[in-house]
């Protein structure tokens, strides 16, 4: 079958990726400079922020495709494609609020968030519920995992990069950094829609969706705003104090 994509949420699917990074990046500092339960405080506030704007580009960009049969979503499957992304952010932040990190411990734990988001992924593709059967190129599939991995080398060594720079240049830092983790995760997320086949099969029933995906994509956006909005004031306020 043939698939097509809304642009218009792909759009707000890559800004979503973009402004995650940006609040992440900024949580991460929090967390560095943080003790005791504080520092617990702002590492479980980074994952949950973290884990929300990954998952509402998946989901939203999930949103954004079509093909020429009806297209819902089981609700608890997609609960735990987002709890996966929250565990996986909060793996990231762990990892790089550390005092110091070593090379094994920076690859062990890409492995890690990698895997955890490309369950995620997974996840949320088996939450499809269609009539047509999913399947996936062994290759791609393959190939999407190990994307996974090096997108979240490459983030975690952003994050690390960044706790480096000095005040001056920290802005602009966080700025690029974040611009080339939001497009890490539309790479990672659209190859592995490259890896999935579709198949009709009418002899499936699906029970109908009580959501409109065009208003379930609305609030999923506007939720995720709010989050990331209040996350960011709430993180200069904490500056500033």
């Amino acid at each position: 079958m043939t698939a097509t994509y809304d642009p218009f949420l792909v759009v707000v699917s890559a800004f979503i990726a973009v402004l995650a990074s940006f609040t992440a990046l900024d949580l991460s500092s929090r967390v560095t400079i943080s003790q005791g339960t504080t520092r617990k405080f702002w590492l479980v506030a980074g994952a949950i922020t973290m884990g929300t704007g990954i998952w509402s580009m998946h989901f939203l960009a999930m949103l954004a495709f079509s093909l020429p049969v009806s297209i819902s979503y089981n609700f608890w499957i997609v609960i735990v494609s987002l709890v996966a992304a929250i565990l996986a952010s909060g793996q990231a932040l762990f990892i790089v609020s550390r005092p110091s990190v070593s090379l094994t411990a920076l690859i062990s734990g890409a492995a890690c968030m990698g895997i955890g988001i490309g369950t995620m992924h997974y996840i949320g593709m088996a939450a499809m519920q269609m009539t047509a059967t999913l399947s996936y190129n062994p290759l791609l599939f393959l190939l999407s995992v190990i994307v996974a991995v090096v997108v979240s080398l490459v983030a975690l060594k952003l994050f690390l990069r960044f706790q480096q720079k000095n005040q001056k240049n920290r802005a602009i830092s966080q700025f690029i950094s974040a611009l080339v983790m939001g497009s890490a995760i539309l790479l990672l997320h659209y190859t592995g829609m490259a890896a999935a086949n579709f198949k009709a099969d009418y002899d499936l029933y699906v029970k109908p969706s009580s959501f409109d995906n065009s208003f379930l994509a609305f609030v999923v956006a506007i939720v995720t705003f709010i989050i990331l909005g209040i996350t960011l004031i709430i993180a200069s306020d904490a500056k500033e104090a």
